[in-house]
């Protein structure tokens, strides 16, 4: 990444304005928490009426364990059993949470009311008084859960109107990768690039070097594949946007895996369990962890090299047994904007009924970039209520925005809007909504990072204190997603010490001209590659912009072996080319092949054999060239048409 700070001038204004409601929540959450509330409430009405007026003991208990996951035990004085409900009911919520299943939760509930009421009908010992005991005590947790909700939000009004006084000085910046000198990729960014290179170029089936520990939550297999595409695209745009070759077909190997069975097979249970459904379809309904990120992957290839081949029928085949859902690029956008269309709060589930707030700026992204390429109209049809959702029914009172809400409860997990998420947020939505994301990540870097001390330290809370690609408990997880905001927002002294610290902190391992973090999951190394190619405002142009119109048209080096040549550099003006090359594995002389040439056309080519060496040669009739190299070292050749 360079060294250049944004520029100041860039700061063009002060203040991010911050609106403190009156309220905890939008209107679409408030009526999704009120019908949650009116149906816990007709449920337990109904408990306790049976409870009490029942004088069957078999329907007393059952009554009560509707009321609560094993309170029918309490009735049956069973200790034992009592606290083992409460431990399957837990991790029932956890299964809930962590792949959708939101069958199990009431299947375990339900199974432990009717195992009390058998015991109560077979003669067991009852105790009376826990038809008092129960509802007593479940009331007593709803008024400590109420008044403890108003006083968490009062606390977080008070958070608020102290950010909203400090943003109002805040300075205001527009991090654009223009405003830096194009730079070429240091011998240490080739060895990241190679480490990913390497892992991405195996045959489609294979997955050596990747973390493989499950596929639901956040260590799976195609998050890995989404941030090392995100990685090399990003150099590709920024540092080699007129070199194809393997850095292109790293890219198309990353995105066909995501069709393999290994990679998304996930969804055939999470849509069976968590939506009661046997339709397996990966985009159809919810799934945005798939539909989204895949778009973007797609959208910034397309992007970037100008290759529409993911629009042609079949090109994304999803093969399960004997049923297969073939998809294109088209059809990935427009299941997200269908599904975005279809929810009551715009921004639509990951898993079943969970909606992670920063998964859906993908889907946002993904749209923005379908309408830069293929000219439809999603983000003028969507594009205001996604904004409008986000702002209501996700900015939490104190300014940050919420990392995960229930589509069906309106419920959310307080716990995980934390830092991680902040920065992960801020990162993806600088495209779409840029004064949010920068608002994030001023909150982010006055508030949660610490410069003081001899290492710089991030305020950890839920899934901070863990590397969410292998969940190992270590405080640098959140380190990765901190220097990519950091890189995205222009903020390059913080990005330097982080990257500092985290190589001082985890030593990554050098061999084999690949440089590599073993502490850190593989999908850690691939965000940490992914900040090193991130110019200021680099994501945001990845989606927004692209290369260009010079770049697309221009001359562009399509052959170049891997790895022995790797390219540092590869920029043209639409009509010369200039590569800096640099070789993998010792001496060598290659063979390069560059296209998009004029036919016939005469061309001047410099640095192919040395320093001073000068040749003039003509490019076929499809206008093809290509032409020998010697690699010792550092070595800049330069192509430019003969007048």
């Amino acid at each position: 990444m360079s060294s250049t700070t944004v520029n100041e001038d860039r700061r063009t204004d002060i203040g991010y304005p911050l609106s403190v409601p009156d309220r905890p929540n939008g209107p679409a959450v408030r009526a999704l928490l009120r019908r949650s509330g009116i149906g816990a409430g007709v449920l337990a009405a109904t408990a306790i009426l049976g409870s009490t007026l029942s004088r069957r003991p078999g329907t007393r208990a059952l009554a009560l364990g509707a009321l609560a996951p094993g309170a029918g035990y309490v009735y049956t004085r069973n200790p034992v059993r009592f606290l083992a409900a409460l431990g399957g009911s837990a991790t029932s919520l956890a299964m809930w949470f962590g792949t959708g299943n939101i069958a199990l939760p009431p299947l375990l509930w339900a199974a432990a009311a009717a195992d009390a009421r058998r015991q109560a009908i077979r003669g067991r010992r009852t105790w009376n008084g826990a038809r008092v005991a129960v509802p007593g005590a479940l009331l007593g947790i709803a008024v400590a859960g109420t008044v403890a909700r108003r006083r968490a939000f009062r606390d977080a009004q008070d958070r608020g109107r102290t950010r909203a006084q400090y943003l109002l000085t805040a300075p205001r910046i527009d991090p654009r990768p223009k405003d830096i000198e194009p730079g070429e990729l240091s011998p240490r960014d080739l060895a990241t690039l190679r480490s990913l290179l390497d892992r991405a170029l195996q045959p489609l089936d294979l997955f050596d070097g990747f973390t493989k520990i499950d596929q639901f939550q956040t260590s799976a297999i195609r998050y890995q594949l989404n941030f090392m595409q995100w990685a090399v695209a990003m150099a590709q745009l920024h540092y080699t946007p007129s070199f194809h070759g393997y850095l292109s077909a790293a890219q198309r190997n990353l995105i066909d895996k995501l069709t393999l069975p290994a990679v998304w097979r996930y969804w055939a249970f999470e849509q069976t369990w968590g939506n009661l459904s046997l339709d397996w379809d990966p985009m159809k309904r919810d799934n945005i962890m798939l539909s989204g990120y895949l778009g973007t992957m797609l959208g910034v290839y397309e992007s970037n090299t100008g290759d529409d081949r993911y629009r042609r029928s079949g090109a994304l085949p999803f093969r399960l047994g004997r049923r297969t859902w073939p998809y294109t690029h088209d059809m990935v956008a427009a299941a997200i904007y269908n599904n975005m269309q279809r929810s009551a709060i715009t921004l639509f589930p990951c898993e079943p009924n969970w909606i992670y707030s920063a998964c859906n700026m993908t889907g946002i992204n993904t749209l923005m970039m379908s309408d830069r390429l293929h000219g439809t109209r999603f983000v003028e049809s969507i594009g205001d209520a996604f904004r409008r959702r986000l702002h209501e029914e996700f900015i939490t009172p104190d300014g940050r925005v919420t990392a995960i809400r229930s589509a069906r409860l309106g419920i959310t997990i307080p716990m995980l809007t934390s830092t991680v998420a902040d920065c992960g947020l801020a990162s993806m939505l600088h495209a779409f909504d840029p004064e949010l994301a920068q608002r994030c990540w001023t909150i982010v870097r006055r508030e949660f990072v610490d410069t003081n001390g001899p290492e710089p330290t991030i305020a950890l809370r839920g899934w901070d204190a863990i590397d969410t690609g292998n969940y190992h408990k270590t405080h640098l997880g959140a380190v990765a997603p901190v220097m990519w905001a950091a890189a995205e927002m222009g903020d390059t002294e913080l990005y330097a010490l982080l990257a500092e610290s985290l190589d001082r902190q985890l030593p990554p391992t050098e061999a084999d001209g690949t440089l590599w973090y073993d502490e850190l999951s593989t999908n850690m190394n691939a965000m940490a590659a992914l900040t090193r190619f991130n110019p200021p405002g680099g994501h945001r142009a990845l989606i927004a912009d692209g290369p260009g119109a010079a770049v697309l048209g221009g001359p562009v080096l399509t052959g170049a072996s891997y790895p022995q040549v790797l390219v540092a550099s590869a920029r043209t003006d639409g009509t010369d080319l200039r590569l800096v090359l640099r070789p993998g594995d010792g001496p060598t002389r290659a063979q390069l092949a560059v296209e998009r040439l004029v036919p016939r056309g005469r061309y001047r080519v410099r640095g192919t054999l040395n320093d001073e060496a000068v040749a003039d040669l003509q490019a076929d009739q499809d206008g093809r060239l290509a032409f020998p190299v010697d690699l010792t070292d550092r070595v800049v050749v330069t192509l430019t048409p003969v007048a």
